[in-house]
């Protein structure tokens, strides 16, 4: 069930990002908001790909893992 979130998550950010770029961005005149837009997306896209392999680097050596709650 997590890695269908994570999947679900990712797809839709995906999709927007791709759907906004096409409208906005590619149909804009400014080379400058064209390059700035794209740059904002792929820092983000960045993050949040750092921090999904963080999480599951940081769950392997979890010594909590199988305690329960």
């Amino acid at each position: 069930m997590n890695n269908t979130g994570i999947f679900l998550l990712i797809g839709g950010w995906i999709s927007l990002t791709s759907w906004g770029i096409f409208q906005g961005v590619l149909e804009s005149d400014s080379l400058v908001l064209t390059i700035s837009v794209a740059a904002v997306w792929l820092g983000i896209l960045i993050l949040l790909v750092r921090a999904l392999i963080q999480r599951r680097e940081e769950s392997k050596t979890d010594p909590y893992k199988h305690v329960e709650k």
